[in-house]
């Protein structure tokens, strides 16, 4: 997947962070703390790319 995609991707997942935090009140909430998790995992999806490119 390219960088532009996953940050995309990244973007519109934060939104529905946004929202589903205002939902739950919570930042605790099982379903924010994956989604938030899901983020991390793009977050380091996305250095690893930058990384790579820098090395080629």
């Amino acid at each position: 997947m390219e960088e532009a995609e996953l940050k995309r991707r990244m973007e519109r997942m934060q939104r529905q962070l946004y929202v589903l935090v205002e939902k739950t009140g919570s930042f605790v909430d099982p379903k924010v703390v994956e989604l938030s998790q899901q983020i991390d995992c793009l977050v380091l999806s996305i250095q690893l790319l930058r990384m790579k490119d820098k090395l080629q």
